[in-house]
């Protein structure tokens, strides 16, 4: 795997492939949410199917490379020293995090787009996905937040019983089987809510990601023979578009064994990218998603911005007559260059400072002596 470096803390020795796939996740999410009018255009409806039809689910696939990609920074470190700086990894998510995030709560608190008491309180205790938030989009932060005190505690109880990679991966597997159970029992009574939102019914998500962490890092001859099996990865996926095609229309059965299937799916194509993406890693559709994919923490955040425009730029060109197909697109597209501006914008104003002061004042520690081909593959995550 080829290592995508450049200019600029965020860039610096990140994986291109990963890169890709943020894009994937965030274009998802951002097609989902993003505001259009109907055409009655055969065409337009099959691009718009896929968006409209399941594109919450890059929120899924952020959790399972954000697994990947934090689980890697401790276990890395697990693997090389058998211990965790648990107290360092807070602290660098924090300047990765936080700066960006409360920038978004001041803003919001400043220009009075909603009650306070809409989303102060709990953004600012990371309870949102609990208590709920007129800033919808940040209810994924809050499990996050919570993921990332979890797993360095468990990893912490891992080091001092000197647990192997096989410990680690069967104890892991296990809490996502308790994770899903508990799941199920919540949509069995009715709380489809707390089965989308809440950090105990969610977590499993980013669990399988940091599972297929502790193989990649700690037994990487398992990890490679896995990789080798390029037509079940294909296949895999396969199982995973047909799953999201046909089968989230169902909120019982995806908020239940749907989310599993999602993690599983999303794991193999994180592989498949990054082992088979070849030569398409210089066509200029692949490198545009992963350039998307590099600010896709600070599209997340200020997408939403991006959606009055869309509504005032669709009735301003109905009121003109334009042709539905048109206004579709154009829309959509206003909405997608707002949403990548402003994340490009706040990436450079506040988080790339931040990492600059992170990495200045508290350095990755890394060693030669595991896995030297990737550290920069868990160098971030999504969110991460």
């Amino acid at each position: 795997m080829k290592l995508f470096g450049g200019a600029g803390p965020a860039k610096a020795g990140r994986a291109i492939e990963l890169d890709f796939v943020r894009g994937i996740a965030i274009i998802m999410v951002m097609g989902f949410h993003f505001h259009a009018v109907h055409t009655g255009n055969y065409l337009i409806q099959i691009i718009e199917y896929p968006l409209k039809s399941f594109g919450r689910e890059g929120v899924n696939l952020f959790f399972t490379l954000s697994g990947f990609l934090v689980g890697g920074l401790l276990l890395r470190q697990y693997a090389e020293t058998g211990h965790v700086d648990a107290r360092r990894f807070i602290i660098r998510r924090i300047f990765r995090i936080w700066p960006a995030y409360y920038v978004l709560i001041a803003f919001h608190v400043l220009a009075g787009r909603h009650p306070w008491n809409s989303f102060l309180v709990q953004n600012l205790t990371h309870l949102q996905n609990y208590l709920g938030t007129s800033i919808t989009q940040t209810w994924s932060l809050a499990v996050e937040e919570h993921f990332y005190l979890v797993l360095p505690a468990l990893l912490l109880i891992f080091s001092r019983w000197r647990l192997g990679a096989w410990t680690i991966v069967g104890i892991l597997t296990g809490i996502c089987a308790v994770v899903l159970t508990a799941r199920c029992f919540a949509v069995a009574g009715g709380n489809l809510d707390g089965a989308f939102a809440y950090t105990q019914y969610r977590i499993d998500s980013l669990l399988v990601g940091v599972i297929l962490s502790a193989i990649y890092w700690m037994k990487p001859g398992v990890y490679h023979q896995l990789a080798k099996r390029k037509w079940l990865l294909i296949f895999s996926v396969l199982l995973l578009c047909a799953w999201l095609a046909f089968a989230t229309k169902n909120l019982v059965l995806d908020e239940s064994i749907g989310y599993t299937i999602q993690a599983l799916g999303f794991a193999a194509l994180i592989v498949l990218v990054l082992e088979y993406s070849g030569s398409l890693r210089t066509s200029w559709i692949y490198r545009g998603v992963a350039w998307i994919g590099l600010y896709s923490y600070g599209i997340y955040l200020w997408h939403s911005l991006a959606l009055a425009p869309g509504d005032m730029l669709i009735r301003k060109a109905t009121a003109l007559g334009l042709a539905p197909s048109l206004i579709w697109v154009v829309a959509l597209a206003a909405q997608f260059a707002i949403a990548i501006a402003i994340g490009y914008v706040t990436t450079r104003a506040i988080e790339y400072p931040f990492l600059l002061m992170r990495n200045a004042l508290f350095p990755e520690k890394r060693s030669s002596s595991v896995r030297e081909e990737v550290p920069a593959a868990a160098a971030g995550g999504q969110l991460s």
